[in-house]
C-alpha cells in the first residue's frame, strides 16, 4: 500500500523564506526541511509536492535525498528549466482532480468548487495581508504545517463540518 502526502512551498534555496522561518542560513533551513521529508519519505510513498519546490539548481538538488515518486503541481516560482522538473518529478500538473479534490499551488475560484469537495492548495504564506481561506480550502503551506501532511489528514480536514 502506498503512503501519500502532500505539500507546498518548501522555497528550498530562498533567502527571504529561510529568515521568515526562523532559520540562521539557507543551508539550515533546506536541511531541516529534507529531513522532515525524509521521516515520511520511503520506497512505497508518493509525495505531492504543489508547487513552489526551490529557488536554484543546486538546491532543486537536494530532493535526490529523497525517495519514493514525487509529483509536482507547479507553482509561480517553479521557473527552473524543464529538464530538471522532468527528471525528478514522475509528473508535473498545472492543476488536478485527485479523491474529490482541486490539486493548484494558488487556491482556484470559487466558482469552481462545485466539482469536488476541496481545493488543497499552498501559494498563501503566513503572516502576510491575504486572509486565510476557509472549507473548502485547505492551505498546505510549509509555514503552517512545517511538514508534509497524509492524505488521512486531510481527508479529516476536508471532511469537517463547516
Amino acid at each position: 500500500m502506498m503512503n501519500v502526502y502532500f505539500c507546498s512551498d518548501l522555497h528550498l534555496g530562498h533567502k527571504l523564506a529561510s529568515t521568515l522561518r526562523g532559520f540562521d542560513s539557507i543551508a539550515e533551513h533546506d536541511e531541516h526541511i529534507i529531513q522532515e521529508l525524509q521521516k515520511v519519505c520511503h520506497k512505497r510513498t508518493v509525495l505531492w509536492i504543489l508547487g513552489d519546490v526551490a529557488m536554484s539548481q543546486a538546491s532543486f538538488k537536494e530532493l535526490w535525498r529523497l525517495e519514493g515518486r514525487l509529483i509536482l503541481v507547479r507553482g509561480n516560482h517553479d521557473v527552473l528549466p524543464e529538464e530538471l522538473y522532468r527528471n525528478r518529478f514522475e509528473k508535473i500538473h498545472g492543476i488536478i482532480r485527485y479523491k474529490q479534490m482541486w490539486l493548484t499551488h494558488c487556491p482556484i475560484h470559487p466558482q469552481e468548487m462545485y466539482r469536488c469537495k476541496a481545493n488543497l492548495h499552498g501559494h498563501i504564506h503566513k503572516n502576510t495581508n491575504s486572509p486565510e481561506l476557509p472549507l473548502p480550502y485547505i492551505n498546505i503551506n510549509w509555514d503552517f504545517w512545517k511538514r508534509p501532511l497524509s492524505l488521512d489528514e486531510i481527508k479529516t480536514l476536508r471532511d469537517q463540518e463547516v
